[in-house]
């Protein structure tokens, strides 16, 4: 038995051809930009929600708390994102081993994405309350006035898990699937 192992030649890991690889690299590619563009477009976020917090309340500490506690959430993710951006800068897809990790870190990078935008409610029910706070809607007689805040929150929260979905499959999930497509073809 030694003998015979010590016969069997291991070779090296089989590389992927460069036209496969260009094929994965491609939409990586689009996925880098985007994120990129995302990553840029949280930070403006940031910056522009500081003097437009004036619109969900009148005091400083009621707003100044949401407001950090968004930083935060927008703050973590961003720079979740830009982990994987820097990751995927630097991986290596020239064999399967390395192709096997990509697809896990884009299903991690899904996976995130879906945590960004369902962390954002907690966000949008805090700013129904500073504007319940703010402007009294139970003196109206009318039933509809008295739940008109909370059929915008449930309309915002639906708005905003819907872009999230459709942001998601647009810029990144179609990218996604050509190269989990492309891997699977490889095995």
């Amino acid at each position: 038995i030694k003998e015979l192992w010590n016969k069997e030649e291991v070779s090296e890991t089989p590389e992927i051809s460069t036209e496969q690889q260009s094929e994965i690299h491609n939409p990586l590619q689009k996925i880098r930009k985007n994120l990129w563009m995302e990553i840029c477009l949280n930070i403006v976020v940031l910056i522009i929600l500081i003097p437009l917090s004036k619109v969900f309340s009148e005091d400083p500490l009621s707003r100044w708390t949401l407001m950090i506690i968004y930083f935060f959430i927008i703050g973590y993710f961003t720079l979740k994102f830009y982990e994987f951006y820097k990751k995927s800068v630097s991986l290596n897809i020239n064999t399967l081993y390395h192709l096997q990790e990509l697809k896990f870190e884009l299903i991690l990078l899904k996976e995130l994405y879906k945590a960004y935008y369902v962390s954002s409610i907690p966000f949008f029910m805090g700013v129904l309350f500073l504007f319940l706070q703010k402007n009294d809607f139970s003196k109206y007689p009318d039933l509809i006035m008295n739940y008109a805040p909370y059929i915008m929150f449930f309309c915002i929260v639906v708005f905003t898990l819907a872009s999230g979905i459709y942001w998601f499959e647009n810029y990144y999930g179609k990218y996604i699937k050509q190269i989990q497509n492309k891997i699977e073809d490889l095995k």
